[in-house]
């Protein structure tokens, strides 16, 4: 299709060089960011990588299964979650840089972490009324770190890979819709005990599988800032 319109065509060409100004510029300014973020965030991120592992040990030591077998496991898994979420504050705490969501993300974990090391002071029974009082605070925060954390890997990941930044936001979705469903599961098992726990069981396997993608999704968030090449580095291999 050709324009009719000379005068509009004209308008047009004049525009044309100061449209291509300001997409030179808008490249040039990414750049700079991912220059100047790339090195922190593929730091960081891979050590926040290392410290999932042993959380999702913790996870385990925590169930009722083991430490009903083992009290002292349970014991030792409610130490280790409370080192490792102040751990995980800090460390997300250095990319405030990078992203303003990553400050928040990680004073929700350190705020969470410090109130759930308050639990475990002996003078504080489970099931007692001022723990049922601070472990709600500590859900909160738990959500609240979560979906900061996911969407801050969405923004930083959008300027260089918009399809796995993409994958965060709807992982983000899959994580809250099963937390949301396991409260839907506690009401049917009071309808049905074998329908609850049966819906209970596969809402568990769900969020263990959302889990472990995240964990590979934080591997390759790493992994696609440590392969950056600052731009000054690419003319030279050119």
């Amino acid at each position: 299709m050709t324009c009719t319109f000379s005068t509009g065509c004209a308008l047009r060409r004049r525009d044309m060089p100061q449209n291509r100004l300001w997409a030179v510029e808008a490249e040039r300014e990414r750049r700079a960011r991912l220059d100047r973020n790339a090195p922190v965030l593929a730091k960081w991120l891979w050590l926040l990588f290392w410290l999932v592992i042993p959380s999702v040990f913790s996870n385990i030591l925590t169930m009722d299964t083991v430490a009903g077998a083992f009290p002292t496991a349970g014991v030792v898994g409610n130490v280790l979650a409370f080192l490792i979420s102040l751990a995980y504050g800090v460390l997300l705490w250095q990319l405030r840089e990078a992203a303003g969501r990553y400050r928040t993300a990680a004073l929700c974990y350190l705020a969470g972490g410090i109130i759930s090391g308050v639990l475990l002071l002996p003078a504080i029974p489970e099931g007692n009324w001022l723990w049922w009082l601070l472990s709600l605070p500590v859900m909160v925060l738990e959500l609240c770190a979560a979906y900061q954390e996911f969407y801050a890997h969405a923004e930083v990941l959008e300027e260089l890979d918009p399809e796995l930044a993409g994958k965060w936001r709807l992982l983000w979705k899959w994580w809250i819709g099963l937390l949301l469903g396991l409260f839907g599961c506690i009401f049917l098992a009071l309808i049905s005990a074998i329908l609850g726990l049966l819906a209970i069981l596969a809402d568990a396997i769900g969020l263990l599988v959302v889990g472990i993608v995240k964990l590979v999704y934080l591997y390759r968030t790493a992994k696609r800032f440590r392969e950056y090449q600052p731009a000054a580095l690419q003319k030279e291999v050119l």
